[in-house]
């Protein structure tokens, strides 16, 4: 985790009658109590349960069994996850490559409204439903796999100059399989930043998410991502169902 550490303390409460009214900024709660992780989810305080190994199982949308195997970046990552606050993923040379937050979303718009963005990629939908659209993948893609499509960022001024990042889709026929997928802002093509990007992402992919191997797509036509999966190390393998040519690569 880089960045910004929003998670100041940790507090343990057991009971609901310990709670305080209200909890500033930056308190994570951890409880092996039902009745607290309600009041807590209720109250919209961040909150973790803590199962104990022969306990009963508790309903929280994030569980811990051993308090001493997670350390501070997993912790920053619950709170942030409670939160609704995008995870920071990685740095490049140029680049920063952080999770989705509602507030990208005219950012977002902006970026795929520029000349050729949506020549080879799916266009977004109309503002209300991409909105959704997205909020769902917060809540269902990021806290399910701990990874998805990602947004890329100018290191230096902090704008928004992309999307790349793997996703486990119906493409993918092999365990510990992922799609990468990528588009960088027309205005900075040519600068070798889709490059850099996959790069790191096939790294994480690898390291981090302890894939074994990706695909990648990409319309005949479209020469450049052909020309960028092969400096990855792709190979062209055959085609997907919709005519795009099917790329793989063993990491």
């Amino acid at each position: 985790m880089t960045g910004t550490k929003y998670l100041k303390k940790i507090i343990h409460v057991n009971k609901v009658s310990d709670l305080q009214p209200d909890y500033e900024e930056g308190i994570l709660v951890l409880s092996d109590n039902q009745a607290v992780i309600d009041e807590c989810i209720n109250k919209n305080v961040p909150v973790v349960g803590v199962e104990q190994e022969d306990g009963v199982k508790l309903s929280c949308p994030q569980v811990i069994i051993d308090e001493d195997e997670v350390d501070d970046e997993e912790y920053e990552k619950m709170y942030r996850r409670c939160k609704k606050l995008a995870w920071d993923i990685a740095y490049t040379n140029r680049c920063f490559i952080r999770e989705y937050q509602p507030s990208d979303l005219d950012d977002l718009f902006s970026l795929y409204s520029k000349p050729h963005m949506t020549d080879y990629i799916e266009p977004l939908f109309d503002y209300e439903k991409e909105r959704e659209y997205e909020l769902n993948y917060i809540d269902y893609i990021y806290k399910l796999y701990g990874f998805g499509m990602w947004l890329i960022f100018d290191r230096f001024t902090g704008k928004l100059i992309g999307r790349a990042g793997i996703e486990v889709r119906e493409s993918c026929d092999r365990e510990g399989q992922a799609e990468l997928g990528f588009a960088i802002s027309s205005d900075r093509w040519k600068e070798g930043l889709g490059f850099e990007v996959c790069e790191k992402i096939i790294s994480l992919a690898r390291d981090e998410y302890g894939l074994s191997s990706l695909i990648a797509r990409c319309d005949s036509k479209n020469n450049a991502s052909i020309g960028l999966l092969n400096k990855l190390g792709f190979s062209h393998v055959g085609y997907e169902k919709d005519g795009d040519l099917r790329f793989f690569r063993e990491i």
